[in-house]
């Protein structure tokens, strides 16, 4: 065998070692989710239809300072890509008694936010703005991510798992990519 044989095929065993490993690191890499949910550094975004779901967390104090019947804030970026309005008039969790919207210090509401066409709406946490609340949580839920479903009339419904963060780590309202 001349030496250009013997290259070219230490090349060709290269090429296959190197395909073989890049598999195996996508493969490793690649997360359980559904194609309409993935989780972006602790947060995670989803699609229902042409609505984009970004940045949902429930924020909650640490296990010990959690109890039964504790209301702890979820919160959402909500990114309607269609035409024509869009309403977000449900969301619900087996680990809570219900989930409200809640806006400053004013009473719980049931849930119909309007998302305009083509617009943002942040339901993310800060001083007074609107949110989405679990209330009445049925036991502490630590650090768990838990299934959270959210249902647009139009768009359809789509259930995420939400992780549960420390208060401490605030996520901010994220801008839309």
């Amino acid at each position: 065998m001349t030496r250009s044989h013997r290259t070219s095929g230490r090349r060709a065993a290269l090429r296959a070692l190197v395909a073989a490993c890049l598999l195996l690191v996508c493969a490793a890499c690649a997360e359980e989710r559904g194609p309409d949910q993935w989780d972006r550094g602790g947060l995670v975004d989803g699609q229902v239809g042409a609505v984009q779901l970004i940045h949902a967390h429930v924020l909650a104090p640490p296990m010990d300072a959690q109890k039964a019947g504790d209301d702890l804030g979820l919160y959402v970026t909500l990114v309607n890509n269609s035409d024509r309005d869009q309403v977000l008039n449900g969301v619900s969790t087996v680990h809570a008694d219900s989930v409200v919207y809640r806006e400053g210090e004013e009473q719980p509401q049931p849930i119909a936010v309007t998302l305009p066409a083509r617009r943002t709406v942040s339901l993310q946490e800060g001083h007074d703005r609107p949110h989405l609340e679990l209330v009445g949580i049925h036991r502490p839920l630590g650090a768990t991510p838990i299934d959270v479903t959210f249902r647009f009339p139009s768009a359809g419904t789509i259930t995420l798992r939400v992780p549960v963060l420390p208060l401490s780590r605030g996520a901010g309202s994220p801008a839309p990519e």
